[in-house]
């Protein structure tokens, strides 16, 4: 819960006072009077987003996930015999924007930030459908391979049948 300081409103009213400003933009700028006049209830309601800081445990899941599939993809353009492996599997298919929202938003900022992009371009991002559970079966089956590169056809379609189905986890 962010209870700011009347130094803490001030600074925070001069600054979006100047992206205010900057932008042109006067909703920055009735936040900054908001701010300087108290108005706890409506600077709160409109500016003070601040989430909690993104779980480790949850980095690591959304890192593993991108990193498996950037393998996987790499190891496919390896491989002689592509037979049995559809292209498209290689594709990471994203998370689901409504209940995975949170890491499927971590997602989106690792690629803004330069990371996985080779993993996220052309992924569809929004699975419309929950995947941790796929994942996380994935990452079992690949932790279990020891985390082998370049992937085997055969471990390629071990993981890929581990996102799918919960009973093949060899």
């Amino acid at each position: 819960q962010f209870e700011p300081t009347d130094i803490e409103r001030l600074l925070l009213s001069n600054q979006y006072e100047i992206i205010g400003l900057l932008r042109k933009d006067d909703s920055y700028l009735r936040l900054a009077e908001n701010l300087r006049n108290g108005y706890e209830w409506l600077y709160k309601r409109s500016a003070m987003r601040i989430y909690e800081i993104f779980p480790l445990a949850k980095v690591e899941h959304v890192m593993n996930i991108l990193g498996l599939y950037r393998d996987m993809a790499s190891s496919y353009e390896k491989l002689d015999d592509k037979s049995d492996i559809d292209e498209e599997d290689m594709k990471f298919p994203g998370f689901d924007g409504n209940l995975e929202s949170d890491i499927y938003a971590f997602a989106a900022a690792l690629t803004a930030d330069g990371n996985y992009y080779e993993t996220m371009v052309g992924a569809t991002r929004n699975s419309h459908m929950p995947t941790t559970d796929g994942y996380q079966r994935m990452i079992v089956a690949w932790q279990k391979m020891g985390h082998p590169h370049p992937l085997r056809k055969e471990q390629i379609q071990t993981l890929l049948a581990a996102r799918i189905h919960p009973d093949n986890r060899k």
